[in-house]
């Protein structure tokens, strides 16, 4: 994990994790949105941030029963991680990096 942290430092990184099956990510990278169909666990996004140090990303699983989880990392360093659980569960982080 040490490696992740230095070959992203002064970065944003979005990470999604869950079970079982896949998920459907939304992310935001600057102005744009960005979509991604049957992500597997383990799913990560690296950028530079924007200016407005705004984030957002949300994770839907594709199955009954399902758990989900995202991580938002700023300069390696965990700013938000948001887990839901249940049918086609979601999980959404969003906010301004400090």
């Amino acid at each position: 994990m040490l490696n992740f942290f230095y070959k992203d430092k002064g970065k944003v990184s979005y990470i999604v994790k869950g079970k079982p099956g896949t998920f459907n990510v939304t992310y935001q990278c600057g102005e744009e949105t960005h979509q991604f169909d049957e992500v597997r666990s383990g799913w990560k996004y690296s950028f530079d941030p924007c200016k407005s140090g705004y984030y957002y990303i949300s994770a839907q699983a594709n199955q009954k029963n399902a758990s989900v989880t995202v991580r938002v990392y700023c300069k390696g360093k965990l700013i938000q991680e948001v887990i839901n659980s249940g049918d086609y569960a979601i999980a959404l982080a969003a906010g301004t990096r400090k």
